[in-house]
């Protein structure tokens, strides 16, 4: 049997939740793949980073295409460089992990397996850029039609894909996101030097993620306009990449007169990642729409504190291991806040819960069902 899957997600030097599910199943599936099994790495560059570290029955295969402008890269690379290798040399399966599959027909004798994370697009499709949601929208489309297996991460974002595309609940698998064990756990130290490096000043509240608005960032900057009052030493730490939006967020930062109490350090570096969650106060995550919610479990699995929202897919990942607020509601947010920083048995019992919850995830029990999946 040969795989073909799509590395190219997997490859993007900064990655956030699609990236790192993608880079994170790969390095597994490297460990459990029998040798009979021969699996192709689609990429657009070359692969780095140790996705480039293969078994033997592992290979990389860059597809070149230098002609294509600069925008609509990855677009056009899945649905014309991508589609064409499938055509020539098609493998007896595809894995596609990042939601997309070329539009054009793809040989019958190959069967096709994607990961849909979430369709907040079609739910919310004023949070999205046109062209983002017409092309989600597209795929969507012919995944119902083409593929054999839609995975999904959760219980919820499979509800989503029966409700919003009438996809039959056989179709649709639901194979739960793990963590890095390795880097995030209780035995994580806090390190000043890091946070020196990004300037960041504790204590502080940490929310990671792109800054967008589907992301909630100006009822968590709202909710921190509340609690200032009380705790004016107390700064909100907005890391990830800006969206779009990010002009809007910068307004509310100012309007609320919080320009030095909210800080916005960019892209933190994986490696650095696990010592900024450990030294939060609290991590914040009251966003509007997620299909997981990764960085939930990261924080989780170190230990800190976590406020997110008492929506379904928050909920299904926190396990009753997080406070639960209304997103909608900046004084909800506050309220939660407010009671972990006051209450330490309750921010303890928060801590103790969290562990044993990240306890049940890992990347190797998702490698391992995705595995017996795709080769079934």
């Amino acid at each position: 049997m040969t795989i073909g899957l799509d590395a190219s997600r997997a490859n993007r030097p900064n990655k956030t939740g699609v990236e790192w599910y993608s880079y994170y199943l790969i390095q597994e599936l490297k460990k459990i793949t029998p040798d009979d099994i021969d699996v192709i790495l689609y990429t657009n560059g070359k692969l780095t980073g140790g996705l480039e570290n293969c078994p033997k029955n592992f290979t990389e295969k860059k597809l070149s295409w230098p002609c294509l402008p600069a925008g609509r890269r990855q677009y056009l690379w899945t649905q014309i460089r991508l589609w064409w290798e499938l055509i020539i040399k098609p493998p007896d399966v595809l894995f596609v992990p990042a939601h997309t599959i070329p539009f054009l027909p793809i040989r019958k004798k190959t069967k096709v397996y994607v990961t849909v994370h979430d369709v907040g697009f079609k739910r919310y499709p004023k949070l999205y850029k046109k062209i983002q949601f017409y092309y989600h929208e597209l795929t969507m489309k012919r995944l119902r039609n083409r593929a054999d297996k839609i995975i999904t991460i959760s219980d919820f974002s499979k509800q989503e894909i029966i409700d919003l595309y009438r996809v039959k609940p056989a179709k649709i698998v639901v194979i739960p996101l793990g963590y890095d064990q390795d880097s995030y756990n209780d035995k994580v130290l806090a390190d000043q030097n890091i946070l020196n490096k990004y300037n960041i000043t504790q204590p502080y509240l940490l929310y990671l993620g792109r800054l967008e608005r589907k992301k909630n960032i100006g009822n968590m900057i709202k909710a921190l306009a509340y609690i200032k009052v009380a705790k004016s030493e107390l700064k909100l730490v907005l890391a990830g990449n800006s969206g779009n939006e990010y002009e809007n967020i910068k307004k509310i930062i100012i309007d609320n007169k919080l320009e030095k109490e909210v800080l916005l350090p960019g892209y933190i570096a994986e490696a650095d990642l696990p010592a900024v969650i450990k030294m939060a106060e609290i991590f914040l995550f009251p966003t509007l729409y997620e299909g997981f919610g990764l960085p939930i479990l990261q924080a989780l699995a170190i230990g800190t504190p976590v406020v997110t929202s008492d929506l379904k897919p928050h909920k299904e990942v926190a396990g009753g291991a997080a406070a639960l607020a209304d997103p909608k509601n900046p004084v909800s947010i506050a309220q939660q806040i407010n009671k972990i920083l006051k209450d330490r048995e309750f921010a303890t019992e928060l801590k103790n819960q969290g562990l044993k919850r990240a306890s049940e995830f890992s990347w190797a029990k998702t490698a391992a069902t995705t595995l017996l999946i795709i080769t079934r």
